[in-house]
């Protein structure tokens, strides 16, 4: 059985609630039946610019003239088979530097490789928590669900009745407000740490699939040159 490696990104500048959901969702990484190797990176204290529109990327084989932590980013994104996003809502949105790693992450693959539209083939899932109920957790969901899908990946729901975990910190803004929350299990934190957990669970197990699936077809997909990195990888793994 293939080795499924998971990239846990908390996209919060600050180490409180969105880490705090990541790291409950995570605990149930040890029930899979399946073998995971879990990376995890917070954007607290990184520094990842916004993309300035010089395309000097696709001449430099991907590589961003911005001196700050973006490379260090998308070097593990591209290894990870699954990738879980939690993040904060900021004005019914993402927050900036998660947008920025998007920009950038998407404009560098131009460069770096020879072929456009690579089929990324990951399972993307998403936590949003804001402190207001209704406060744009799933206009945040839906942003990382066109990230997914334009990068040529896919976007996970952790079940038939919501788009991803979504919760809120009973309009409270301090960093143990989703912990309390938790503790005094009141039914909205239950649900969102229920439905973070679902999702690491249907994004390992769709990120298997997807892995099985290119393997057994691998044959056939590496005549589509947009195809032969996700093989590779997939080789050198094996190698």
């Amino acid at each position: 059985m293939k080795k499924i490696k998971l990239l846990a990104i908390s996209a919060s500048p600050r180490k409180g609630n969105s880490q705090y959901l990541l790291e409950k969702a995570l605990e149930c990484v040890s029930e899979l039946p399946f073998p995971v190797e879990v990376q995890t990176y917070s954007m607290r204290g990184k520094k990842i610019g916004p993309c300035i529109g010089c395309l000097k990327c696709y001449e430099n084989g991907g590589q961003c003239i911005l001196k700050d932590d973006f490379n260090e980013l998308r070097e593990m994104w591209i290894k990870a088979d699954g990738i879980i996003y939690s993040s904060p809502v900021y004005v019914v949105g993402i927050p900036g530097q998660l947008k920025c790693f998007y920009d950038r992450l998407h404009n560098s693959f131009y460069g770096y490789y020879e072929v456009t539209s690579m089929r990324h083939m990951k399972a993307i899932g998403f936590i949003t928590q804001g402190a207001c109920i209704y406060g744009g957790q799933e206009l945040a969901m839906q942003s990382i669900i066109l990230h997914a899908t334009l990068i040529n990946s896919v976007p996970v729901a952790p079940d038939g009745s919501h788009i991803g975990s979504g919760g809120w910190t009973g309009g409270r803004f301090d960093v143990e407000a989703s912990k309390d929350r938790a503790v005094e299990q009141t039914p909205d934190a239950s649900i969102t740490i229920d439905t973070a957990r679902s999702m690491v669970k249907r994004v390992v197990e769709t990120a298997a699939i997807l892995k099985s699936g290119v393997s057994a077809l691998s044959n056939v997909l590496e005549k589509d040159p947009r195809y032969v990195p996700f093989i590779k990888r997939m080789n050198e793994e094996e190698a």
